[in-house]
């Protein structure tokens, strides 16, 4: 099974890409984790943090005003305003 990549762009710019262990979001019905394997999923997000962990371990995170997420085949795209 392959690594779970994510792209984080905004209207200007691509803000993350990259491979990682998992991605915590901030969902419409509240927060939630996707890890490689996730069932295929698109979400509109709320403003809040998105937290990312890299394949080291280290953690980013990034503000979300609001936007959107889809996850299919370990991967995972997220469109914020």
């Amino acid at each position: 099974m392959s690594n779970l990549k994510l792209e984080i762009v905004s209207p200007e710019k691509i803000i993350f890409r990259g491979e990682i262990n998992l991605v915590e979001v901030p969902g419409k019905r509240g927060r939630f984790t996707l890890l490689r394997g996730h069932a295929p999923i698109i979400s509109s997000l709320n403003k809040g943090d998105i937290r990312v962990q890299d394949m080291s371990g280290n953690e980013q995170v990034f503000s979300c005003d609001k936007g959107y997420l889809e996850c299919e085949n370990n991967r995972v795209t997220i469109l914020m305003n």
